[in-house]
């Protein structure tokens, strides 16, 4: 996506009749911003106690939907903040520049409130769907003899059915759009071509109408369901809503806006095929609703792990804390009655300790009575995660799962408390490693509770380029540190 400008004139939803000429802005990241020639009084007043004026504050106000015309579009801004005002302002008179940044843009429409019930459907174009969705409304066939180049080529189009399933109400749908065979000759450039193109998209239906924001939830979980099936940050292409401009005439409104994570430029014709499953390895009338029910679960832990994948910058220990801290939160929720005792034993224990101690201190009765957990370690809790995959595929990944499980615990203890060693060792290549298997093991564990198949889980673990090349290097290093 280029950066792309906007001209026209722009004012509060709530008073319209005070119209500012300006440019709105959206940058290749999605970035929102708008450059007015003048600006909006957003000073904060607040009347005096004897009723006689008013002081005014050194905060300013944000202002949370600004409408805009350019041509016959219509623009909505959303959760919008100043970053700049230029001229003399309130005190003196008028303001000359204003400058703001908006959360998001939506082009189509003036939207009345935020929480204005209005649209019927989604649509959502995610990076690599296509590939993940294991489908193609293209047929190439070709005429070979044995031992000479292909001697013709044929392509034709067909339909490709879409998969649909439902989850809390709303309907998802998967399906392809494509675009008719185009035949292009270029006489003076002495060329010829022909082209047909295809993508995927998702599809959103609640069933009734919902307020903008309602699909944020669903789209971001989708996204991450493709950055953990493809074993690459997926980001949003395109998003867009739509509602019903009259009774029978549907319109569709583009949703501008900063995502989670945009691959850059130079690498979105990559052919990376490393995934670790698509919808060949699973059904989507099943596996979808069971996805966003497993993140619902487990949503801390989630957006702690794959946010490590959309920003793949920063200090390696502080990005190992982050997958150990993921992994601890991930086991808690989806183990969450699991304990070293059984409950009757818990029960029992506490209670002979407290009788043997019942004429100490009351600070020490209730240090027992409080600090007695039925909890397990943290390296009990790793080992029990790593219980949860195919056995083989983990064996593959880590070799010696316990020392493994000791590594990551002694390295999260060390950084949570900035102990000495934490900051004295300097092979940030050992963290490194730890933090990449430790990944890998969380999305073997995510792919297990999914249900992918035991079979699909181990081809993950030794056909996937990057995962076998930190496993490799991974048990090198364990081996190294245990002679």
């Amino acid at each position: 996506m280029t950066d792309r400008t906007w001209r026209g004139y722009w004012w509060e939803a709530a008073t319209p009749e005070v119209k500012i000429p300006g440019i709105l802005r959206c940058n290749e990241e999605g970035e929102v911003r708008l450059e007015l020639v003048g600006g909006f009084d957003i000073t904060i007043r607040k009347p005096l106690p004897d009723g006689n004026g008013y002081s005014v504050s050194s905060d300013t106000r944000d202002i949370p939907l600004i409408h805009g015309l350019s041509g016959s579009e219509r623009f909505t801004l959303l959760d919008n903040s100043c970053l700049h005002s230029s001229g003399l302002g309130f005190f003196d008179g008028d303001i000359t520049r204003q400058d703001w940044s908006s959360i998001r843009a939506l082009r189509g429409v003036h939207l009345e409130s935020l929480d204005a019930p209005i649209f019927i459907r989604a649509h959502l174009r995610l990076e690599r769907l296509l590939h993940w969705s294991n489908q193609s409304a293209f047929r190439l066939s070709m005429e070979m003899r044995e031992g000479e180049l292909p001697r013709s080529k044929q392509v034709n189009r067909v339909e490709a059915e879409p998969v649909t399933t439902r989850h809390n109400d709303i309907e998802i749908s998967l399906r392809l759009l494509t675009r008719d065979f185009q035949y292009e000759d270029q006489m003076i450039s002495n060329e010829r071509s022909l082209s047909g193109k295809e993508s995927a998209v998702l599809t959103f239906t609640p069933p009734h109408p919902v307020p903008c924001k309602h699909f944020d939830e669903v789209e971001k979980d989708m996204q991450d369901l493709l950055t953990l099936s493809t074993y690459e940050p997926c980001g949003a292409l395109s998003r867009s809503l739509t509602y019903m401009k009259s009774e029978d005439e549907p319109k569709e409104v583009e949703v501008i806006g900063r995502q989670i994570y945009r691959t850059p430029g130079q690498k979105k014709r990559s052919r990376g095929t490393d995934s670790l499953f698509t919808l060949a390895d699973i059904d989507f009338k099943d596996s979808i609703p069971r996805w966003l029910d497993l993140k619902e679960k487990a949503r801390t832990g989630c957006n702690i792990l794959f946010g490590l994948r959309y920003i793949e910058r920063g200090y390696v220990g502080t990005r190992l804390l982050g997958v150990a801290t993921a992994a601890e939160s991930i086991h808690a929720a989806l183990r969450s009655t699991s304990t070293p005792l059984t409950k009757q034993e818990y029960k029992q224990l506490k209670n002979k300790i407290l009788s043997v101690i019942s004429d100490e201190p009351q600070h020490l009765v209730d240090f027992v009575k409080t600090g007695l957990r039925n909890n397990p370690t943290y390296n009990e809790r790793m080992l029990e995660l790593a219980s949860i995959p195919d056995n083989e595929a983990v064996e593959t990944l880590l070799g010696n799962r316990e020392h493994w499980a000791t590594a990551l615990k002694k390295s999260r203890n060390d950084l949570a408390h900035a102990n000495e060693r934490s900051s004295q060792s300097d092979e940030s290549s050992q963290a490194f490693l730890l933090m990449e298997v430790t990944y890998a093991l969380l999305c073997l564990v995510l792919m297990s509770e999914l249900g992918v198949s035991q079979e699909v889980q181990r081809r993950a673990v030794e056909m996937n380029s990057r995962i076998s090349h930190i496993s490799r290097e991974f048990k090198k290093e364990l081996s190294a540190l245990s002679r």
